[in-house]
């Protein structure tokens, strides 16, 4: 009985074959293999999207200062002069750093730069010019160069603030906002200075009169406005602006430059022959300050939606500004801002659905923009990015009379 009994034991407890075991082995390969790929395939996937929320969040900020620059073009611009201003009404000067951005930018094209866009020294500024650039240039058209003027163009407290000034025969009325961050300083270096604006009536039209002294003197701290409001005569209303906090100014307004250039190092996730879109603004001191906006970029167009002056409706649209400061004040209803760029990397997965864009509109009469040919531009590979048109259209509140 006891033998018997432990034979059985014997039997039931033996290993398992070398057949066995290599099939096991198989299955639990083949099943590695495939968690592996899975596996695989979801980090690729979670990458890409990740890529793409990052990129997201970056333009969505990116272009939302772009808007903001759009809607403040014109903002505290004088209409006219009292006195011409003299020297120092130098904007882009010639003495500025030519080996520094934007002057460096490859994309220029004759004697083209920064200084071409100047309204210095004696003329009103215009609020916005734009021009074509040799960035993906195809034909004759090329992405753009977008010149904005206001006050609120510098990342600084001091363009911000205004008051209003009033005089009667016996006294001065200043409003008063009693808050810190609205009222301007009267003391601290550099001071924050500002420009004087007089409500006048020209041949019965009113204007924005910017208070110049017969030395051309077009700015002070906000402690010595009173300066710039001489003569006045009661009933005179003045605007006091804003403009920076420097010890001079070289314009009594703010620039900000608008273009794509390809940096030295471009961004490892875009597309060859795609660039950065720069906001540069100039210093009231020296030289300009580039920030990005938006990474990937393609191509810029501008279109500017016209009408006559007096109405707010827009009957005309076209991709040049009027010529002159005043007829960009009367008749730009709407300025329309096209930018072709990708988002994410290179996923060989995707095939983007077309290699024609129309970065602008088609108004009726044909595109006003261009049709961009992402393969012939791009080139090889183009297809596997995620290609998106953004579109901002303002009405800037500043220039529509």
């Amino acid at each position: 009985m006891n033998g018997r009994g432990g034979i059985e034991m014997l039997r039931n407890s033996r290993g398992y074959s070398l057949v066995e075991l290599i099939v096991v082995m198989a299955i639990f390969v083949a099943v590695l293999v495939v968690t592996s790929n899975g596996f695989k395939t979801v980090l690729t996937q979670v990458g890409s999207q990740s890529k793409l929320l990052e990129t997201d969040i970056g333009n969505v900020v990116g272009l939302e200062v772009l808007r903001s620059d759009l809607q403040s073009a014109g903002y505290g611009l004088p209409w006219t002069f009292q006195n011409t201003p003299v020297a120092d009404y130098t904007e882009v000067s010639a003495s500025e750093d030519t080996s520094a951005m934007p002057f460096a930018a490859p994309f220029w094209e004759g004697v083209k730069s920064p200084r071409s866009y100047n309204d210095a020294p004696d003329k009103v500024p215009r609020a916005v010019q734009s021009e074509d650039t040799a960035f993906n240039k195809v034909g004759s058209v090329g992405s753009k160069y977008l010149v904005l003027k206001s006050l609120t163009l510098l990342p600084e407290a001091t363009p911000k603030k205004w008051t209003t000034v009033t005089y009667s025969n016996t006294s001065k009325n200043e409003s008063n906002w009693n808050d810190p961050i609205r009222s301007f300083a009267t003391t601290g270096t550099p001071p924050e200075r500002v420009m004087v604006i007089r409500n006048v009536f020209v041949d019965g039209i009113p204007t924005k009169q910017m208070q110049v002294s017969s030395s051309g003197v077009f700015s002070s701290p906000f402690s010595t406005y009173t300066t710039l409001t001489l003569p006045h005569s009661s009933g005179d209303v003045f605007e006091v602006y804003g403009v920076a906090k420097a010890s001079s100014l070289r314009m009594p307004f703010n620039r900000a430059d608008y273009y794509v250039r390809t940096p030295t190092t471009p961004p490892p996730a875009c597309a060859p022959n795609t660039g950065v879109l720069y906001k540069a603004y100039l210093n009231q001191t020296s030289g300009f300050t580039e920030l990005p906006l938006l990474d990937c970029v393609a191509d810029m167009q501008v279109v500017y939606g016209l009408g006559p002056a007096g109405s707010t409706e827009v009957n005309l649209h076209q991709a040049a500004p009027p010529a002159t400061a005043k007829d960009i004040r009367e008749q730009v209803k709407e300025i329309r801002l096209y930018i072709l760029a990708h988002t994410g990397r290179k996923d060989s997965g995707y095939t983007h659905p077309s290699r024609q864009v129309v970065v602008g509109e088609d108004f009726g009469g044909g595109v006003v923009g261009r049709s961009f040919d992402l393969q012939n531009v791009i080139g090889t590979g183009w297809q596997n990015y995620r290609w998106k048109l953004y579109t901002i259209v303002v009405r800037p509140q500043n220039l529509i009379q």
